[in-house]
């Protein structure tokens, strides 16, 4: 999930709930600000980078066939002034969930004409897509699928049939998949982000009793038994409620996550799981299978602080959003809201800290964005919103039945993350039941590392505007008493 000065592919992999989770972050905002957002491309301007999401404004002396566009990775497009350096870079633009508010984006000219930007794009758009292999297999109700032994893959694309210099839509791949011998049948779990066409060799001895096929695109898959039933899901058939948030497992709370999102799919959780970032000759044989150690309360020898993927985005526009001493973060000038997370997570024990909200808009009303909570450190995608298979608390909207969240409200998050339990206190007064008292007001999952977080949104889609967050991890007084047995968030952990 996956950030946008990484997205070119060829400086950095990009993880795909980072590709998905953006675009669909934009295509949100898009709804609320198209409105209010207009990009400017001009002689002269040099090049910029901006969503294009509502109207993008040409200077004059311009017209159409002065424009080029340019594909700069999968998913971000340039728009060009032929024989500049002139540009706008539009930022996720061509990425599929983007499709409604490219739809909805035009181009406007000096002379008050309109094009819909759908229609200046339109050659890349065509040039990116790339015929699909079919698939031979019917798929067969997940409820009729019987679950053996289960083996699962999961990988962010496969090696490309087609290669090519130029970033292309969909890139299909290929995965070889050898399944060695087993005493009893097996179910195989098989998932990517980008469409792959599966090849299965079983091995002599081999039993494959079913397979289950996920992706954000869809799946194909041969090599089988005209007998074993294949069940098969996308979110590209609008399949969304049946996706795990990522498809690359990476750490040991993403592989207890998705196990946890298997198991609540099928029943039973995978005897072994691969993960790689390109899929090309893989082998199930029963016994190979990640494996990450548990986390460590190591010793903090460092103040604990904020830290953002945003700060890059913010300077890049000439905009600070975070003060000397990173204590007070605000909008980093890039989507719907910006997420900042403390230095140091922690994985059990009781902690205390409290969070001071500075609203940016005229009537003190931070924007809806804005949130403060906790969340796993395997959410590649980041941000309070939970999905399915991320772990993510944000408490602004247990904030209403004492009137929401204003200006200079004192938040203040007790987490007990050995019993499972977040209390929630606003301006003094817990919400939904104190430590002492033993009601959290939320339930959360153990035996997983989690960060503190903060999201700030631009008030009214106005970018001159920001919210901010302060934080207090302990290294001052706390506004309110600390509860008892818990330690300041930034403090000595427990023995």
């Amino acid at each position: 999930m996956m950030m946008r000065n990484a997205f070119a592919l060829a400086v950095t992999l990009v993880l795909p709930t980072e590709l998905a989770g953006y675009a669909l972050h934009h295509a949100h905002a898009a709804g609320q600000t198209q409105a209010a957002q207009q990009y400017e491309l001009a002689r002269g301007a040099g090049e910029t980078r901006a969503e294009c999401v509502g109207q993008i404004r040409i200077g004059p002396g311009i017209t159409v066939m002065d424009l080029e566009t340019t594909r700069t990775d999968s998913d971000d497009a340039r728009i060009s002034l032929r024989g500049t350096r002139d540009s706008v870079v539009c930022e996720a633009i061509l990425h599929p969930a983007m499709q409604p508010v490219l739809g909805r984006s035009v181009v406007q000219f000096h002379n008050g004409t309109t094009v819909p930007l759908a229609q200046v794009l339109r050659q890349i758009l065509e040039a990116g897509k790339q015929p699909r292999m079919p698939q031979t297999m019917r798929s067969t109700a997940l409820d009729k699928i019987h679950v053996h032994t289960l083996h699962a893959v999961a990988v962010y694309e496969g090696t490309a049939v087609h290669p090519t210099s130029h970033p292309i839509e969909t890139p299909q791949g290929i995965i070889h998949l050898t399944v060695e011998s087993t005493r009893k049948p097996v179910t195989l779990f098989l998932m990517s982000y980008y469409p792959v066409d599966w090849r299965v060799s079983a091995a002599p001895g081999a039993r494959i009793g079913s397979v289950i096929l996920r992706g954000y695109y869809r799946q194909t898959i041969r090599g089988l038994d005209n007998t074993v039933p294949i069940n098969l899901a996308s979110a590209e058939d609008d399949r969304w409620e049946e996706m795990f948030p990522r498809t690359l497992v990476t750490s040991r709370d993403g592989l207890l996550d998705f196990k946890a999102y298997v198991r609540s799919m099928v029943g039973v959780e995978p005897a072994t799981v691969q993960s790689i970032y390109t899929g090309n000759s893989m082998v199930i044989d029963g016994k190979t299978t990640l494996e990450f150690p548990a986390p460590i309360e190591a010793p903090i020898t460092q103040p604990v602080v904020f830290k953002s993927d945003h700060e890059s985005s913010a300077r890049f526009r000439g905009r600070k959003m975070m003060s000397p001493d990173r204590l007070t973060v605000g909008y980093g000038m890039s989507g719907a809201s910006t997420e900042s997370i403390a230095t140091v997570p922690h994985s059990k024990g009781r902690w205390y800290a409290e969070f001071i909200i500075h609203a940016g808009a005229a009537n003190a009303v931070p924007d809806s964005w804005t949130n403060v909570g906790i969340r796993s450190t395997a959410n590649e995608s980041g941000g309070l919103t939970s999905h399915d298979g991320q772990l993510a608390y944000g408490v602004k909207r247990y904030l209403r039945n004492v009137g929401g969240l204003r200006d200079n409200d004192v938040i203040g998050l007790a987490m007990d993350l050995t019993r499972g339990h977040l209390y929630v206190r606003h301006n003094g007064v817990w919400v939904g039941g104190s430590p002492d008292s033993g009601h959290a007001i939320l339930q959360i999952v153990t035996d997983r590392q989690y960060v503190v977080a903060v999201e700030v949104g631009s008030p009214g889609g106005d970018y001159t505007k920001t919210d901010t967050w302060t934080g207090n991890f302990g290294s001052t007084p706390f506004r309110h008493l600390i509860p008892q047995g818990f330690e300041p968030y930034g403090g000595v952990r427990p023995k």
